[in-house]
């Protein structure tokens, strides 16, 4: 369906360049929920984690590029005492993984921004104000002239070591060797952080992961994922 003039004017985000899908369709009921939860739980533009609500002394775990909310959704099974933070810049996306939050009585505790990641870390989070990030998938771009629209790169990786608590992790997962390759080499030189399985070293599978929509096309594609693990000093 064609997005409202009201929901449009509060929600989607047309002004901060980004790479990839942005805005799309989504339902009668996909908007109505949006309308619903987003006042309540969205960090708009001007709106930071100190003054969305969180709940007190909750971990705090941000993820990344969440999809259609599928690993979002099983975080929020597996770690009632935690608060999330899901970033996603594609509108249909968010619409998936608020109504199946909403569906398993969980989005109270979930916080949810369709900005880019470089703004969100920037701009809306403080220094040390993660206990963890989760980046899953992310867009390889595979072509070389497309390498620098990749979202790990060293400038974004020492943003985001610096919104990480000492302690904290991040964890990355990949189907594309060489985007895991590229994400591993620079983490592994990025000051702060140390890779749990060695330098140049990927980690296995953790065993209640989650198989998401995007994990499972690579593996009918015949891709297995790579696995990063990353602890702030």
């Amino acid at each position: 369906m064609r997005l409202s003039a009201e929901f449009r004017e509060q929600f989607v985000q047309h002004e901060m360049r980004t790479h990839g899908r942005k805005n799309g369709f989504v339902t009668t009921g996909q908007e109505a929920r949006l309308l619903k939860w987003l006042p309540i739980i969205g960090l708009p533009k001007g709106k930071t984690l100190a003054s969305a609500n969180l709940a007190e002394d909750a971990p705090v775990v941000m993820e990344i590029g969440f999809g259609n909310g599928d690993f979002l959704v099983h975080l929020a099974e597996r770690h009632p005492e935690w608060t999330l933070v899901g970033v996603e810049i594609y509108l249909p996306g968010v619409a998936k993984a608020v109504g199946r939050l909403a569906d398993a009585g969980f989005i109270e505790r979930t916080r949810i921004t369709q900005l880019p990641a470089q703004f969100v870390l920037q701009h809306q989070v403080a220094e040390q104000q993660l206990d963890g990030v989760f980046i899953n998938h992310p867009d390889p771009w595979p072509k070389p002239r497309h390498h620098k629209r990749r979202i790990v790169q060293k400038d974004f990786s020492q943003l985001l070591v610096s919104r990480v608590k000492d302690g904290g992790f991040i964890k990355l997962a990949s189907d594309i060797p060489e985007l895991a390759v590229w994400m591993r080499d620079i983490l592994d030189q990025t000051p702060g952080l140390t890779n749990v399985a060695g330098l140049g070293g990927f980690i296995a599978r953790d065993e209640d992961r989650v198989h998401t929509k995007f994990e499972q096309r690579g593996i009918n594609a015949g891709r297995d994922s790579q696995f990063l693990h990353y602890i702030k000093k």
